[in-house]
């Protein structure tokens, strides 16, 4: 028997959790917004109501508000949604011990061994949109299918409060008539450069020689390719199952544009010290710098360098990110936002080539100095220690900025 995959989609997610307490704003047009003042001022969730205005997740609070001038904005409460988002992972275990999260809000269910058949599926998809209703005052879309990527495309298809089953019988008639678009992994920039070849559906994607996608799009080319004809086998992973990372990183938008190298400097030592720890936090070493900038006019530009060892010290980090930086922005324009992080990552036990230019006990004692700090600021708290340039940093930042952990690629990143 083909595998029975569940995807679960909590509907509006962070609205939706912020209407439990206060249910007066499940008829009006309500929206969790970022903070304006520090210029995190997107649309991060909007209920049903805001959805009938055409109000879209990640455009600016300004669009949204033109779109919709009653909009209610409310501030995002994290914590709130992290809560919610494991008493739902209890509860799917009840029904299978593998159980995948994607976000806060999604979670894949292997049902295989559960249920007998697509009928019996429904009936439990069912009892589960139930219990989310009835336990939680949140609804959620259920998608079913044979393999991950049609049952993430199932509880898009259909919502709110809705199962989708796309069956190994029917899939087809079902699924290549839609848009390319909406296949997992295909974005706003795939989706353009497939346009360009007059790929617009998935069945003209499914349709196209797999050799051709290749040397158009790539390796990742073959794998949509793959998915689009229903080629997915990846595994549910079992609850609790941790993935490794490819990458670790941290990006800050400060309130007012930075137009000097000072300023530069100070905010790409807070970056550099926070991924330095994250990546000491988890054993691992990035071999690998990649900043990402951000000007005032929202153009983007990624560089990065090799490094000659893997390092998860943020003196080293820091120094790669500067040298990237000052090689390749004219300061023309100010920067709005930027970025550090480490990738092709391995594991810090593994084994390093030594060179006539590193001094080994120079590393060594960094790293010591590193397991000190980080013991001291887990036991008292984070950053209860500081180097001087971050700390001269987070004076500013309570002004200026507001350091986040990088929202994007999370099945990627930390």
């Amino acid at each position: 028997m083909k595998r029975i995959i569940f995807h679960i989609d909590q509907n509006c997610y962070f609205a939706s959790v912020e209407m439990i307490a206060r249910p007066e704003l499940r008829n009006v047009p309500m929206a969790v917004a970022g903070d304006a003042k520090v210029r995190h001022g997107i649309i991060l969730a909007k209920n049903e109501p805001a959805k009938k205005y055409g109000i879209k997740t990640a455009e600016a609070i300004w669009q949204a508000q033109a779109k919709c001038p009653g909009l209610i904005l409310v501030e995002a409460h994290h914590g709130k949604y992290e809560f919610y988002s494991k008493k739902l992972r209890e509860m799917y275990s009840e029904y299978t011990d593998r159980v995948e999260p994607f976000g806060l809000d999604e979670c894949w269910l292997d049902m295989t061994d559960i249920v007998g058949d697509y009928s019996e599926a429904e009936e439990v998809a069912l009892e589960i949109r139930n219990r989310v209703r009835d336990e939680f005052k949140l609804t959620c879309s259920v998608g079913i299918s044979f393999n991950k990527v049609f049952a993430k495309l199932g509880s898009d298809y259909k919502k709110p409060d809705a199962t989708t089953v796309f069956s190994d019988t029917d899939w087809k008639e079902k699924i290549w008539p839609l848009p390319v678009s909406d296949l997992l992994f295909v974005g706003k920039h795939t989706t353009e450069k497939l346009s360009k070849i007059n790929i617009k559906t998935i069945g003209d994607l499914a349709g196209t020689d797999s050799e051709f996608i290749n040397r158009y799009l790539g390796k990742a080319g073959t794998v949509l390719w793959e998915y689009a004809n229903g080629m997915d086998d990846s595994q549910v992973t079992e609850s609790g199952y941790k993935r490794t990372p490819k990458s670790v990183g941290n990006s800050t938008t400060t309130a007012e544009d930075m137009t000097s190298d000072k300023q530069i400097e100070r905010t790409l030592h807070m970056l550099s010290e926070s991924v330095g720890e994250r990546l000491r936090r988890h054993s691992l070493k990035g071999t690998v710098v990649q900043i990402t900038v951000r000007d005032r006019d929202l153009c983007i530009y990624e560089k990065q360098k090799i490094l000659f060892r893997p390092t998860d010290d943020a003196k080293e980090i820091f120094a790669a990110a500067r040298e990237l930086f000052k090689a390749s922005y004219d300061w023309s324009k100010g920067v709005r936002s930027i970025g550090v992080r480490c990738t092709k990552l391995v594991r810090a036990d593994c084994g390093e080539q030594l060179s006539l230019f590193h001094d080994p006990a120079a590393g060594e004692h960094d790293s010591r100095l590193n397991k000190v700090i980080d013991d001291i600021n887990m036991r008292y708290g984070k950053s209860i220690i500081k180097s001087a340039a971050e700390a001269e940093t987070a004076s500013k930042t309570d002004k200026t900025a507001k350091i986040m952990t990088d929202p994007f690629h999370p099945e990627e990143g930390i």
